[in-house]
Parts: C-alpha cells; structure tokens; sequence
C-alpha cells in the first residue's frame, strides 16, 4: 500500500497504523515517532533580491551554525533550522533587524509538514 498525500488528514488520525518500511526493516511506527525522528527542524523561507542572498545566509548562520539551505531560486531560498538551535522569537528578531540592512519582499516561518517528513524518508530509501 503507498501513502499519498491525500491521505495524510486520514492517516495521522490512526498514527498507530502508521509504519515506515525500508530494506525489510520498520524505520518507524507512528506519526509521533515520524515527526520526531524526521521532524526535528523549522522550515524558513525568505525572499529578497537576488544580489542579497549572501546576507540571508550569513543572517541564519548567526542564529542557527547548523541551518542547511533546502534551495535558491532568484532570490528566493528556503532554509531548515534545526529546532535545538533556534526559537521562533529569535527568528522573528533577526528578520525584524535585516529589515533595516536590506529589502525583504516576504518571509515565512513554519514546522516541518508530513510532506517534507516523507521527503526525507524517500531520500534514505
């Protein structure tokens, strides 16, 4: 049985159902221990111009050493912060700061969704 996204609002109402199976092994049994295992980060995204993408970068690694940069496109970057490093009032400070260095056209802040939890599970495979 393959589990798509469809079925993500179902399935975390019966997170005791839920397993991960990888080389014949279970990787993980239920929501709880999925979002924990693979979840265990923030998810930022930015958009400012293109030229200012050192900035947002040098910005995050002042207040998380660890935030790894997901992907850039023209500007727009999304970046994982590890949840042992940051917190939400500490993001919302950095942003509310470069905002008087450079132009921040929209940014967003959010917890790691099933989708990019079965993501990563899919790239271990």
């Amino acid at each position: 049985m393959y589990l798509t996204n469809m079925y993500l609002t179902i399935n975390v109402s019966m997170s005791f159902s839920l397993f991960i199976i990888s080389k014949q092994l279970i990787v993980c049994m239920g929501f709880v221990q999925l979002k924990s295992r693979y979840g265990g980060s923030y998810v930022f995204s930015i958009t400012t111009a293109q030229h200012e993408e050192q900035s947002v970068l040098e910005m995050l690694q002042k207040i998380s050493p660890n935030a790894t940069k997901v992907y850039g496109l023209s500007g727009t970057q999304k970046f994982e912060l590890p949840k042992s490093e940051v917190t939400i009032a500490n993001v919302f400070r950095a942003v509310e700061n470069a905002k008087t260095k450079f132009s921040i056209q929209a940014w967003g802040l959010a917890d790691t969704t099933l989708d990019d939890v079965f993501i990563k599970v899919a790239n271990e495979a």
